[in-house]
């Protein structure tokens, strides 16, 4: 009997290993790009992460289009996420703006696309009626459930809220935006524009996106919807936005960031602080992430309350808290107030916390497990637990 080898012969090793190992190489394009020419089966898997996500750059448009709509094009259906920056241009390579990308019909081959993220664009620049014909260009993508704006500008909330009432998929909306009108007409015109009830995360990070958008998600008059709510760049002109969205949709937010920009906070006064986010009413809370914290000489009210902040959460579902610091010299870790931060975790943890993290970005010349150890040792009795992870890393 013939012992040759036929290529109907199973796999050395099991397809879903080998699928396995194509996935943990997802970020890796040269090894994708080479695994992809090991075979058909190799291929597809290994285009999959190749094509995933598709950066269309104003001088890349033009030739990706040509490429895309080719017979012999592969990739078009492995495209999940595209991502189009008019600021991404080339000298002397001709560029296409998003708002002509848009106005290509062979881009209806990106219809099952899933999350796109638009930034750079003046949506400003349009007229009403160029407007309305870009949103239902915009419209074709039916499938679309993420959608991102980094730093776009439109007039007031409108456009924003015409555009996602496109998609009745939308399930993440991230409106890093500007808007032309001044802050308080923009936030008047929001209590009238209620968002779409299908958006369950909500990310937003400017000084007009956060009071704004905010206050459109006020304005429904129903249940809340959003459950993960992820807060950059929060000012203390913003807390008292933040402290009503806490007290109205509360007790329906499962995921919270608040990623705090610490100078405007240093003559905030901390009762008043502590009052206004209101923890407690967090009731179905299950993560809680705080960015922006500095281990510091002098620390300021977001320091000096964090265990007493921590210590209000109520919530039965809680399963992680994250707190990411700043450390410019190793004397600073001796200011803070470990002990009553760890009493808060250790009272957490009876009621079922899960998991810390405490992560520290260091910018000073000292080993960061010398900075890992001391606030392990900091946090002993807790660390028993086996729960808390530290993680340090250099400033980049």
């Amino acid at each position: 009997m013939s012992t040759e080898t036929t290529l109907t012969e199973l796999p050395r090793l099991p397809w879903e290993l080998m699928d396995a190992i194509i996935d943990h190489l997802q970020t890796d394009l040269p090894t994708l790009g080479r695994c992809g020419m090991v075979s058909s089966a190799w291929l597809k898997r290994s285009r999959h992460h190749i094509f995933s996500t598709v950066q269309l750059w104003p001088w890349r448009i033009r030739d990706f289009i040509q490429l895309s709509t080719s017979k012999k094009c592969t990739f078009s259906n492995s495209i999940q996420r595209v991502e189009l920056d008019d600021s991404r241009i080339k000298p002397g390579v001709p560029c296409i703006q998003f708002m002509d990308a848009l106005s290509f019909s062979h881009l209806s081959c990106l219809s099952q696309v899933e999350a796109i993220q638009i930034r750079s664009v003046d949506w400003t620049a349009l007229n009403l009626t160029e407007q309305t014909k870009l949103r239902r260009r915009f419209a074709q993508f039916k499938m679309l459930k993420l959608l991102e704006f980094d730093d776009v500008t439109f007039h007031d909330l409108r456009e924003v809220v015409h555009i996602i009432n496109s998609f009745p998929l939308l399930k993440h909306l991230s409106a890093n935006v500007c808007f032309m009108k001044y802050t308080e007409h923009a936030v008047a015109g929001a209590s009238r524009l209620p968002i779409p009830r299908t958006v369950e995360t909500l990310e937003l990070g400017t000084d007009d996106g956060i009071p704004v958008v905010l206050t459109s998600l006020l304005a429904q008059s129903a249940d809340p919807h959003v459950t993960r709510l992820n807060l950059r760049n929060l000012k203390a002109q913003h807390l008292s936005y933040l402290s009503t969205v806490v007290r109205r949709v509360g007790s329906h937010v499962r995921h919270l960031l608040l990623g705090m920009e610490r100078a405007s906070f240093v003559n905030v006064d901390e009762g008043d602080y502590i009052r206004a986010l209101k923890l407690s009413r967090l009731s179905q809370l299950r993560t809680l992430q705080i960015e922006g914290l500095e281990f510091a000489q002098k620390l300021s009210p977001l320091e000096a309350t964090l265990p007493n902040l921590i210590s209000r959460l109520e919530s039965p579902f809680l399963q992680c808290i994250s707190a990411t610091f700043t450390l410019n010299t190793f004397e600073d870790l001796e200011n803070f107030d470990w002990k009553n931060l760890q009493r808060a975790f250790k009272e957490l943890h009876f009621f079922g916390l899960k998991k810390v993290e405490v992560h520290v970005i260091a910018n000073l010349a000292v080993a960061c497990e010398r900075v890992e150890n001391w606030i392990r040792n900091s946090l002993k009795d807790f660390d028993q637990n086996g729960v808390l992870n530290v993680s340090v890393r250099p400033a980049s």
